[in-house]
Order: structure tokens, then C-alpha cells, then sequence
């Protein structure tokens, strides 16, 4: 698919990542709609993105629910009039209990959910949206960690994204809609210098979403940085 021009939403847009995913999708010539439920961050995504000359349009989102998000791609609808091209489905990992922490199983069942509930919320309506305009776009479904202490059960909630990449791809190949991931890998440790490790990473991350957007082949697939 070609960047220049397309539609393309992030989410998570007021993360380290979903700026820089920002910024560099607009430099290329891309429309970019940022969202996220941090009214305050995805402020400063977009007041950085207006200082650097870029043209984005936020929209804050109270909640994921799907409602809510159905909300949000009608907008994108009326502004545009055609769907998304591009969805970039970028969330934050969130630690996750432990089997021998004091967390209870509901505490486990609460916090992996929301990220699930998250991810299908904006996958299922950016789907139905591009097959109700015959679109041929892309969804990248993308996990990562900003701080050191979100890498703990990152092995869950990669599992769940790496089975709802693949399952998407089998559901929207007819209708020729390409799924792809990216997850991060379990390296880390304490005397890791975090930050600027996920400096490098992160334009890593964004160079990976680029080649699976532009790829035409890659479909199905999860990549690992």
C-alpha cells in the first residue's frame, strides 16, 4: 500500500511511540487521524506535530468501549469521506500478575481483557468499515513496552496478540484486507539502560510498521523487535 495520501488512525497516540509513529507517517505525505483516552498527551502529540509542520486531526476518546469507538470512525467517515486505509493498533502492555503475586484471578482477568477489549473494539469496527466501502487496507496490531516495569507478563498479553493477528488475517482475507504485528521481545533485565534502549527500539518499531504497511505479501505474520 502506498502511504502518501492514505487515511491512517493511531491509537495510544499520546505514548512515546504513538508520536513518533505520528510524526513519521506525516512526513510522509499520510493523513493521520491520532486518538487516545489521555486527554493531556494526546494534546502534546498534537501541538509537537503543528510545531514540526505536520497535519493531523485528534480526537479524544473517553473510553475504548465499543460504542465509543464506533463513534470515532464515523467521524473519520464524515471527514473524509471514505473509510481508513491504515489502522495502527498501538497499545501499551500492561503488567500483569504473577502465579506466586497476591493478585487474584480476577485482578489477572480484569487487566488482560482491557487490553483484548481494546485491541477488537478498534480491529472490529475498522473491518466492517473498510468492507462496507470495499476498502484493501491494513491493520497492524502493535505491543509495546515504554518502561521497565510493563515487560512483567508481556509473554500473556504477546500470546493474545499474536493469536488475534492471525485469526484476523484468516477472517479478512477475502475481503483483501491485510492483518500484521509487532511485539516486543523479552530481553530486558535491571541493569539495562531502558530508556535509551526503547529510544532505538522505537524507530525500529516505526521502520517495521512501515514495511508491513508497504509490503503487499506480509499478511498473517507477527514481527519481534
Amino acid at each position: 500500500m502506498v502511504i502518501n495520501g492514505s487515511v491512517i488512525l493511531i491509537t495510544s497516540a499520546g505514548t512515546i511511540l504513538g508520536r513518533n509513529l505520528t510524526q513519521y507517517f506525516a512526513s510522509l505525505g499520510a493523513k493521520i487521524v491520532v486518538t487516545d483516552c489521555d486527554k493531556q498527551q494526546l494534546q502534546q502529540t498534537y501541538a509537537e506535530c503543528l510545531e514540526a509542520g505536520r497535519d493531523v486531526y485528534p480526537y479524544f476518546i473517553k473510553d475504548y468501549s465499543q460504542h465509543s469507538v464506533d463513534q470515532l470512525f464515523n467521524f473519520i467517515e464524515t471527514q473524509f469521506e471514505q473509510s481508513i486505509d491504515i489502522l495502527i493498533n498501538n497499545w501499551l502492555n500492561r503488567p500483569l500478575p504473577t502465579l506466586t503475586s497476591s493478585a487474584s484471578g480476577e485482578e489477572f482477568g480484569s487487566q488482560f481483557s482491557h487490553l483484548a477489549q481494546s485491541m477488537y473494539s478498534f480491529g472490529h469496527s475498522c473491518a466492517n468499515q473498510m468492507c462496507k466501502h470495499h476498502k484493501h487496507g491494513v491493520i497492524v496490531n502493535l505491543l509495546t513496552n515504554e518502561c521497565l516495569d510493563k515487560i512483567l507478563g508481556t509473554e500473556s498479553a504477546s500470546s493474545m496478540v499474536d493469536g488475534m493477528t492471525k485469526s484476523w488475517a484468516k477472517e479478512l482475507q477475502p475481503f483483501d484486507i491485510r492483518v500484521g504485528g509487532i511485539l516486543p521481545t523479552i530481553h530486558h533485565d535491571a541493569h539495562d539502560d531502558y530508556l535509551s534502549n526503547f529510544a532505538k527500539l522505537s524507530d525500529e518499531l516505526v521502520r517495521n510498521a512501515e514495511y508491513i504497511i508497504e509490503n503487499d505479501s506480509f499478511h498473517g505474520r507477527v514481527m519481534s523487535c
